[in-house]
């Protein structure tokens, strides 16, 4: 009686195995149908280019470009949040889309107040519980990405110039430790 409860535990963690699995493909598929249509609304993006350009265009034209632009991030975000699984890819899209709703959308102060409230909640928790979403704040304390990067293309190698900088970042850290 006994081996019988364990072969149906075993079989049931086997289906649970292989639908977690079939998930796993479906979410991956849905990511790669959303970078598609990304790659295709980015194409239109690019074409109303020349309309922004020319004199006929205002701010009409130029709000739907922009809203356009938003969706677009929010998209990539989404598309990170689908891959990476983890908690900050989700506070990175909640911060997109409140800042998207807030810049576009405007609304009445009731609005804004309430969406300025969520964003402030928003990097509370990601402050308070260590969620790392923005990868290039959490990568050094005192550089921004952008004048690490602008250290490593200025060595030359930039491989070498990047390990080298991930090496004295590790050291720092074993030092804090201690």
């Amino acid at each position: 009686m006994e081996h019988n409860h364990n072969e149906k535990g075993d079989r049931a963690h086997k289906i649970t195995g292989y639908l977690e699995h079939l998930m796993d493909i479906f979410e991956i598929g849905i990511a790669i149908i959303v970078a598609v249509g990304f790659i295709a609304s980015v194409v239109l993006l690019v074409t109303e280019m020349p309309l922004l350009l020319s004199h006929s265009a205002g701010t009409v034209a130029y709000r739907h470009f922009l809203e356009s632009a938003l969706d677009l991030v929010i998209g990539i975000e989404f598309i990170k949040m689908l891959i990476k699984h983890t908690p900050g890819s989700v506070v990175e899209v909640l911060l997109f889309a409140l800042s998207r709703h807030m810049v576009l959308e405007g609304g009445n102060a009731l609005e804004n107040l309430l969406t300025v409230c969520a964003i402030a909640v928003i990097f509370a928790i990601r402050r308070f519980l260590n969620i790392e979403s923005f990868d290039f704040l959490a990568k050094s304390n005192d550089e921004d990405w952008l004048t690490d990067w602008k250290s490593i293309m200025k060595k030359g190698n930039s491989k070498k110039a990047h390990d080298q900088k991930v090496q004295e970042r590790k050291a720092e850290a074993e030092e804090k430790e201690v």
